[in-house]
């Protein structure tokens, strides 16, 4: 197995050699202190001894008590075998001779002594001897068990220090949860509880071994990885019938993705950033799934959108941060939302357009909107600049009531655009550009407007005339159709279209000027079933004449080419409007719409 982590080995050495420093250190302590106790009973049981042999030489002896060399013998063979037993712990090694040995022996003596006591009962300081030697009995039987104990657990600990670097150097997570090594690190952590600072170094254990689980976990998303693409590429191979493009994009994106988290995987080793990779991998994993067969585009990109945001939150750099930012803005909003982002941001955006030192130098060249009725006799200068600046505001007043109506449009439709049936963007930063273009695109028509309707190709003509522009109607006219070409997305094709084929006339035709407007009269009509009615169009011409719903009627043009007959049908609704179209050659069209009536 490839360990993706090569410093882990020598943070294993750092910790045990810590682990063994801090447990020297408290073995050293240990000891120090145990040696101190040992001369301290030693120096109790010689005195003891001594006290003892000197009392035994003013005592009565008699069958079947001991001699008193025979118990001297004892006595002195046992307190040298017991100072040596204790010497020997106190450094830290264990004795030969087992510690219920040595009870028993210390037992036996004491018990022998009492009964010589016992015989020479008469002896009035014999109870107080006696007292000194159960309590000595007492102690070095105590400081034995505790010196053994002692001396036991530091080397059992020193046998478990070299089990668990043993183990932490094979230990893996990847098979199962290993229970004897979970085991194992209780124990030490039982064990080394009395060690100081032992929580700082059982915290480091535990990164430790939370590291080379994450190494493991590095190693199966690896793994994972190379399946993945494995499989993928095997089931693009197998496909009869190349895929479509976008699928093709996504499968692309996709798999660049999961080689740059490959290559992240390499230089993380925090279980954090390993866990969003690991998200990253099967948000991947899938959107590749779905994309094979019966594609979902929206599901893939969705999750290739999480995925390479997840894969950016590891990457170092403040462009990750800058890219993600963009995306969740991208991706967190609806589209309606977006859409009024936008908007919000378009009249502001247009007000400065207009107001930008190139723009204004524009507008202000263009001749004047409606004749001033100024009569300031102060000097010409004076008058065109004030004429330039009126004229200024006025167009600014034109181009944002545009903008109004273009906003006004998008914010009646705004809940069209939360219909997936009606509405679809491949492109998540498409709707804040449409409500961010659409109101700057209206001020743009109102501009195509106010142009038309001062020149002399315009199919438009505001009630009362263009020929008294200071008339307060042309102007409020001219306003209400900036406001209708912002609002309405059909109107300037449609003029644009007219304009177009009036020039196209112009240069195919014998060039003296454009041809009139075609006019239909009446322009509407109520009429009942099986009525007639007659049209005139104007101007004389070839035309042919539609009419819409088709089948609703019937045209009879056999009169006079500038009139025309319409026969309304035998049955239908009341209140069913029909429109009549004439058409002529040059592309010219004009309406007439006929209601039915009961």
């Amino acid at each position: 197995m490839i360990n993706l982590n090569p410093t882990i080995e020598q943070k294993i050495n750092q910790f045990i050699l810590e682990t063994q420093n801090k447990f020297s250190q408290d073995k050293s302590a240990t000891l120090a202190s145990y040696q101190t106790e040992a001369k301290t009973i030693t120096q109790e049981t010689n005195n003891l001894r001594d006290e003892l042999i000197q009392k035994l030489g003013e005592l009565t002896f008699s069958d079947p008590l001991p001699s008193r060399g025979e118990l001297e013998k004892q006595i002195i063979a046992h307190t040298d075998q017991l100072v040596e037993t204790i010497n020997l712990l106190s450094t830290g090694k264990i004795s030969g001779i087992s510690l219920d040995t040595l009870s028993q022996k210390i037992d036996s003596l004491v018990a022998t002594i009492t009964i010589v006591f016992d015989a020479n009962a008469n002896d009035a300081n014999l109870p107080e001897l006696e007292q000194k030697l159960t309590a000595w009995q007492t102690k070095i039987k105590n400081t034995l068990v505790k010196f053994s104990a002692t001396v036991e657990l530091q080397q059992k600990n020193e046998s478990l220090i070299a089990e668990l670097k043993d183990n932490l150097d094979k230990y893996s997570s990847i098979p199962e949860v290993d229970e004897p090594f979970e085991k194992l690190v209780k124990e030490f952590k039982d064990n080394f509880a009395q060690l100081k600072e032992a929580s700082v170094l059982f915290k480091i254990l535990d990164d430790l071994i939370n590291e080379i689980k994450a190494r493991d976990e590095v190693i199966k998303l690896n793994q994972r990885i190379d399946i993945l693409l494995e499989k993928t590429q095997e089931q693009v191979a197998g496909f009869t019938q190349e895929l479509d493009r976008e699928v093709q994009g996504e499968l692309a994106r996709l798999i660049t993705i999961l080689g740059i988290a490959q290559v992240e995987l390499m230089n993380i080793s925090k279980p954090g950033d390993i866990m969003q990779v690991k998200s990253v991998v099967d948000a991947g994993e899938i959107a590749i799934k779905s994309l094979i067969g019966k594609p979902n585009i929206i599901l893939a990109q969705r999750l290739r959108y999480a995925a390479r945001t997840g894969l950016r939150e590891i990457q170092k750099g403040i462009g990750f941060t800058l890219l993600n930012v963009r995306d969740n803005f991208y991706h967190s909003f609806k589209i309606p939302t977006k859409v009024l982002i936008g908007l919000v941001l378009a009249v502001p955006l247009n007000w400065l357009i207009m107001n930008s030192p190139p723009v204004k130098d524009l507008l202000m060249s263009l001749p004047p909107i409606i004749n001033s009725s100024n009569q300031n006799t102060e000097g010409k200068s004076n008058q065109n600049t004030e004429d330039k600046a009126i004229n200024f505001r006025l167009l600014i007043l034109i181009l944002m009531t545009g903008t109004l109506g273009g906003a006004v449009s998008l914010l009646t439709r705004l809940q069209d655009f939360d219909n997936p049936k009606n509405q679809k963007y491949d492109d998540d930063l498409l709707p804040f550009l449409i409500g961010l273009t659409k109101p700057i695109l209206g001020g743009s028509f109102a501009f195509f407007i106010l142009l038309i309707l001062n020149s002399n190709i315009s199919p438009l003509e505001i009630r009362g005339g263009t020929g008294n522009k200071g008339n307060d109607t042309y102007l409020y006219g001219l306003l209400t159709m900036a406001f209708v070409a912002g609002f309405s997305e059909r109107l300037i094709p449609d003029l644009i279209n007219q304009v177009e084929k009036r020039v196209t006339v112009e240069a195919s035709s014998t060039g003296q000027g454009l041809p009139p407007t075609i006019l239909i009269a009446p322009s509407s009509a109520a009429l009942a079933f099986n009525g007639i009615q007659e049209f005139s169009i104007n101007p004389v011409g070839n035309y042919t004449i539609t009419i819409s719903p088709p089948e609703s009627g019937k045209i009879d043009k056999n009169t006079t080419d500038a009139k025309f007959t319409y026969t309304a049908p035998a049955q239908g609704n009341a209140g069913d409007t029909i429109t009549i179209t004439a058409t002529s050659d040059s592309g010219q069209t004009a309406k007439a719409t006929v209601t039915l009536t009961a």
